[in-house]
């Protein structure tokens, strides 16, 4: 028998990105326990009328085509109502806490399947605002009707992430491959400044990834952005400040305790420099 709920998460992934260039979606096989501990917590927040969108290895399923297994849910919302969704989320039977408060709470359902609740990026920039709720787009997860994060939000949060252990450069090439010619690239520029470098440097890493498909990434943007990397020199100002950090948490830490640089972090981020406890070179991913 046909698995009607399946059926229309496929009409609605459909609806959500028009065409996946003809490459074939992957099969979602998570397992009932997972999908169930998933929809809980989408519908607790949904009930109690909390923003967020959902974003992570669902909206990459969506966009894309790509099934990641994952035993988490990522759902983004904003700092305002983070504190209001692990009530809701505890009263339903999660066990919830904030994990990091520049970034980070989660919801375990049990100890293997759990729900992230994601307030910006670990490094404070990409921060959960109004305009990560208004560019949503529908789509229906386990059964329900959710809000996906748009493709242009989703690569400014994944774009910083490149840890040793973790690069999400992978994701940002396929979302661009899968999307790129309907992305608003002004938009995401804006979203960029003042890191308009790590655009850039992801739109030369996907040029290169797909050179069949380059157009996806649009001439103009491109272009303006090569232009301000050619007349750009050093900044006088910035001789001992390293923005590595942004980029991983760890790799860079020699250049603090070692070099006598600065964490840029802690210089250029408020979100960060206000919600830091500890170690600033811990934390964030």
């Amino acid at each position: 028998m046909a698995d009607p709920i399946r059926g229309e998460e496929k009409s609605t992934r459909r609806a959500a990105s028009e065409s996946n260039g003809g490459r074939a979606r992957q099969v979602d096989q998570r397992p009932a326990i997972e999908r169930g501990a998933h929809l809980l917590a989408l519908s607790t927040l949904k009930s109690a009328e909390i923003p967020f969108v959902v974003a992570g290895a669902y909206a990459l399923h969506v966009y894309t085509g790509i099934y990641r297994e994952t035993k988490d849910l990522d759902i983004f919302l904003r700092r305002q109502d983070v504190d209001r969704a692990l009530e809701v989320l505890a009263e339903t039977g999660f066990k919830t806490s904030l994990l990091d408060p520049v970034w980070l709470a989660k919801a375990y359902a049990t100890d293997n399947y759990f729900a992230d609740l994601i307030f910006s990026s670990g490094n404070g920039v990409a921060v959960v605002d109004d305009i990560w709720l208004a560019r949503a787009q529908g789509a229906v997860i386990h059964g329900l009707p959710v809000l996906l994060a748009a493709p242009e939000e989703i690569i400014w949060s994944k774009a910083f992430v490149c840890e040793r252990e973790r690069f999400d450069g992978a994701d940002v090439n396929h979302i661009i491959l899968a999307c790129g010619d309907k992305m608003d690239w002004r938009h995401l520029l804006d979203r960029f400044e003042p890191y308009w470098e790590i655009l850039l440097a992801h739109m030369i890493m996907y040029r290169f990834s797909y050179p069949g498909q380059r157009d996806r990434v649009p001439q103009p943007i491109f272009a303006e952005l090569l232009e301000r990397s050619r007349v750009q020199a050093n900044d006088p100002a910035a001789e001992t400040v390293c923005r590595g950090l942004l980029l991983s948490r760890a790799q860079y830490r020699v250049d603090l305790e070692h070099w006598g640089y600065r964490d840029a972090r802690m210089l250029e981020v408020e979100g960060f420099r206000a919600n830091r406890q500890g170690d600033p070179a811990r934390g964030g991913r």
